[in-house]
């Protein structure tokens, strides 16, 4: 299953910036089953007619069932991102809710390709706990 995404604009909670590329767009093939799993699920196909507060309330209501929601971001109409406290608990609500019908119309859901802000800002604050253990 492949999709093309521009890349550059994929990800509102990267830490990458090197996906710039002097404001052009760079288009490029990815192939979904290819997506490591992350704590990060990137959600599209979202109703865009529906206020984005109601969306987003009710993104929380629907994958909190699954797991810890740490994060929701749904600046871009039309997509989310949903941070989970843990992998496991974003890959259960992935196989769980693809397709499923929201807002009358089926998510579209995958692993997010980069890793959120906020993940990589927990990670550095536990390694720097555990280092100073040591």
């Amino acid at each position: 299953m492949s999709e093309v995404k521009k890349r550059e604009h994929e990800d509102d909670n990267s830490d990458n910036d090197s996906h710039s590329n002097n404001g052009t767009s760079k288009l490029i093939k990815l192939d979904a089953s290819q997506l490591k799993p992350s704590q990060t699920l990137y959600i599209k196909n979202l109703n865009d007619k529906i206020n984005p507060r109601i969306v987003k309330h009710n993104l929380y209501l629907l994958f909190s069932t699954f797991g810890d929601v740490i994060q929701i971001n749904n600046r871009k109409r039309g997509q989310a991102y949903i941070v989970f406290g843990d992998v496991d608990s974003a890959t259960l609500a992935l196989r769980s809710l693809q397709a499923e019908p929201f807002f009358n119309k089926p998510l579209a859901i995958n692993y997010s390709i980069n890793e959120s802000k906020i993940i990589t800002t927990l990670k550095r604050q536990q390694e720097a706990i555990e280092s100073s253990d040591t």
